[in-house]
C-alpha cells in the first residue's frame, strides 16, 4: 500500500475527551497527518466536517445526540471525499454491514493496539478498506461482499470490487476518482493491484471478466 498524501486533516468524533486527545497526540507524530480538529457530538461533528473538509473522519457510533451510524450517511453525501473509519467498542456483524454500506472505510474495535489503529486510518485515508482484528470476517460484509462473489472476484476487497464495477461500467480514472472520492493516482495504484489480483493484462480485460462473472453495477 502507498503511503497517504501529506497534509490530511483528520476529524475525531467521540464524546469522551480522554480518547480525542489521545488520538489526537498519536496523529500529530505522523507525517501524513497535516492537523486533527476534535468534536464531542454528531452535530459538531457534521458542522466540523463541512467547515473542515477533512480527508479522513474517525467516528465513535455511541454519540450522545445521535446514532453515529447516521452521521456516516450524512458526511458523506455533505463530504464525499472524506474517508470514515468507525472506531468503537460494539462489536456486531450487522452494525459493521450496516456502517460499511452507509459509506465507512473501516471498522476497528477501541481495545486494539494504537499500531492497528494507525494502520486502519493509514490503509482509509489511501483509500483502502480495513476490518480490526475481532471484527467478523467476509461474513459481516454482507451480500455482494468478497465472500459471496465468484473466483476471482472473491480475491478482491469490496472497494475494489466497487472499482471493477466502474470500470465495468466503462467509465475513466477521472470518472472514478470522482465517484469514489478518491485521487487518480489512488484509482491507477488500484487498479493496478485489482488487475495482478485478477490475472489479466489491462483494463478491458478486467470489464470482460466482470460482466462474464456477474459482478453487479456499482452502488
Amino acid at each position: 500500500m502507498s503511503a497517504p498524501r501529506i497534509g490530511v486533516t483528520v476529524l475525531i468524533v467521540d464524546d469522551h475527551p480522554l480518547v480525542r486527545r489521545g488520538l489526537a497526540a498519536v496523529l500529530d507524530l505522523e507525517p501524513w497527518v497535516g492537523r486533527s480538529v476534535e468534536a464531542s457530538t454528531s452535530a459538531e461533528g457534521e458542522r466540523l466536517a463541512i467547515a473542515e473538509q477533512p480527508g479522513v473522519a474517525v467516528i465513535d457510533l455511541g454519540l450522545p445526540d445521535g446514532s453515529g451510524l447516521d452521521l456516516i450517511h450524512r458526511l458523506r453525501r455533505a463530504v464525499p471525499s472524506c474517508a470514515v473509519l468507525v472506531l468503537t467498542m460494539t462489536r456486531d456483524d450487522g452494525l459493521v454491514r450496516g456502517c460499511l454500506a452507509a459509506g465507512a472505510s473501516g471498522y476497528v474495535l477501541k481495545d486494539s493496539t494504537p499500531e492497528v489503529v494507525l494502520n486502519a486510518l493509514r490503509t482509509v485515508a489511501d483509500g483502502g478498506l480495513v476490518l480490526g482484528p475481532r471484527v467478523g470476517g467476509p461474513a459481516a460484509l454482507g451480500p455482494g461482499r468478497p465472500a459471496a462473489m465468484p473466483p476471482p472476484l472473491d480475491r478482491l476487497q469490496p472497494r475494489d470490487l466497487r472499482l471493477l464495477s466502474l470500470v465495468a461500467e466503462g467509465r475513466s480514472n477521472g470518472q472514478i476518482a470522482r465517484v469514489m472520492g478518491i485521487s487518480e493516482k489512488t484509482v491507477r495504484n488500484r487498479l493496478s493491484g485489482v488487475l495482478t489480483t485478477l490475472g489479466v493484462a489491462d483494463r478491458v480485460q478486467a470489464a470482460l471478466l466482470a460482466r462474464e462473472h456477474g459482478l453487479p453495477p456499482p452502488g
